[in-house]
């Protein structure tokens, strides 16, 4: 039951329906039987005694954890602490296993030939469990949370589970952590007009973005990278897939946030308009925000605060400098970060490359080289706050971004750089032409467009709050142009098959 399906709006109304019917204090329970249903539909009755297991230990971790330091028994041992660390080594393990295994053993298998083994390690045949990947880093924030004093245990076992399955979020996120969504979740909120409007708004936007944008672009950029072009069209092929892959993530988010916002449930944002970045570090914190703040909270900082390396960053400030002793160790902590990123994304050299470490080298090198930028800038007397300068800015940044994410594409990092290789052969723009009908082409700069003058209103005013101003025959008048313009241009019909979005499959 695909999101951008008439059988997800028909299950969301009747739920929508329900939950306005019921009782205040028993809307969570709608909630959760419709969670439920969510996932035997789209994922696997089988898959989720996985599911259940890993809300278990986290429910069951986190009761204990918080029990134990209450009672404040003291003890040479930390047991808060060994249970924590055990509850999180198993949702990191169940992570592990139904991701990266195959990855783990393809690697064995180079190994082992490496060093002249003849034993060979088979794939295995793994079906991951419904959401696990975003789930999973809910859970663990949790168990930590609880542990570390930030939130309160949920006590109520069915309540957790909500927040565990929540149907929403269950196909690309975002990630959820349980102090952000508490309030909103067993609240039974009051259905109003403006929330029933707000969320309406946010999914026909995400539509719009989907089905006659990135689904428009994803058979060009298919055609691209797998035909013979070379040139500047590989690289406007690079470049559209950056383009369709915020359309169709920041549009599958529209739809996730606008879905729950009409039960009043605001789930966080994951996306602040990263076209507008500057430089990629900047784009990473306005790109799948959820994710960055994660690895920050959860992977970097408590790297950073490891004695071992509080350690070794006092020697290194004394022999290096107080500014780059830090960096040093700023740098480890970073590697880590976005080593974990890039293997969330997938169990492939291209993924951990392209989707981590390409941007942590980025980053390192944009500090090393800072200095001699700065130099150039002040000889050749750039006046930074320009328009044209922060364009450039701009550009290079989604530039570099659409670099790095490439190599999610190829089938192998060798592929990857092959591709790149064939940017530096001439071509003819012209040969991109036949790719798509004169309107498909027409409909994506219009739709370009549309994108780029709604993100730059973000900047000024929030544009919903903008249009709720306006007098009800014209808002009405704009829903009624946006929900025509995804029927009407929308990528769909006799034949097609509605392809899934692509972070679902991280």
């Amino acid at each position: 039951m695909a999101i951008t399906s008439l059988k997800f709006f028909a299950f969301l109304a009747v739920i929508y329906l329900l939950y306005c019917l019921v009782p205040r204090q028993k809307r969570w329970f709608v909630l959760l039987g419709a969670s439920l249903f969510f996932y035997v539909v789209c994922g696997s009755l089988r898959l989720f005694v996985v599911t259940l297991l890993q809300i278990l230990v986290a429910y069951g971790a986190a009761i204990r954890t918080d029990k134990q330091q209450r009672e404040g028994v003291s003890t040479k041992i930390n047991t808060a602490g060994i249970l924590t660390c055990l509850a999180v080594l198993f949702q990191i393990g169940a992570l592990l296993y139904y991701k990266e295994m195959n990855f783990f053993v393809t690697n064995g298998n180079i190994l082992l030939h490496l060093l002249g083994k003849e034993s060979t390690l088979f794939l295995w045949q793994i079906v991951a469990p419904l959401g696990i990947s975003y789930y999973t880093l809910s859970y663990i924030a949790y168990i930590l949370d609880v542990y570390w004093g930030v939130v309160s245990p949920q006590r109520n076992f069915l309540k957790f589970c909500l927040f565990g399955i929540y149907f929403p979020i269950m196909i690309s996120g975002p990630i959820t952590r349980y102090q952000e969504i508490e309030q909103d979740l067993y609240a039974g909120n009051r259905a109003d007009y403006q929330g029933f409007c707000f969320g309406l708004q946010r999914i026909l936007w995400g539509l719009f973005k989907k089905l006659v944008i990135a689904d428009r672009m994803a058979p060009i950029v298919q055609e691209i990278w797998s035909g013979d072009f070379y040139g500047w069209c590989v690289l406007i092929g690079v470049l559209g897939y950056a383009w369709q892959l915020y359309m169709d993530f920041s549009g599958c988010m529209d739809i996730v946030l606008g879905a729950s916002e009409l039960f009043g449930i605001r789930l966080p944002e994951n996306f602040n308009t990263p076209l507008y970045a500057t430089s990629l570090s900047e784009y990473w914190r306005r790109w799948h925000i959820t994710l960055g703040a994660w690895v920050k909270d959860y992977v970097m900082y408590p790297i950073l605060k490891t004695k071992g390396l509080q350690t070794r960053a006092k020697k290194w400030k004394k022999k290096f400098g107080k500014k780059m002793g830090k960096k040093m160790t700023t740098w480890i902590g970073l590697f880590f970060t976005w080593l974990v990123v890039g293997l969330w994304h997938g169990g492939a050299w291209t993924f951990v490359f392209g989707s981590g470490l390409f941007f942590f080298l980025m980053i390192i090198g944009g500090q090393i080289l800072e200095p001699i930028g700065k130099w150039c800038i002040e000889k050749m007397h750039i006046p930074t706050q320009s328009f044209g300068w922060k364009l450039w800015q701009r550009i290079r940044t989604f530039v570099l971004f659409s670099a790095s994410i490439s190599f999610s594409w190829s089938a192998s990092m060798k592929d990857g750089f092959r591709m790149w290789a064939r940017c530096f052969k001439p071509t003819n723009l012209s040969s991109l032409l036949p790719l798509a009908s004169r309107a498909d082409w027409f409909l994506l700069v219009i739709g370009a467009v549309i994108v780029w003058l709604i993100s730059y209103g973000k900047q000024k005013e929030d544009v919903r709050m903008y249009v709720a101003k306006k007098a009800l025959p014209v808002r009405w008048i704009l829903y009624l142009v946006l929900l025509f313009a995804v029927l009407i241009c929308g990528v769909y019909g006799p034949g097609y098959d509605a392809s899934s979005f692509i972070y679902g499959q991280f």
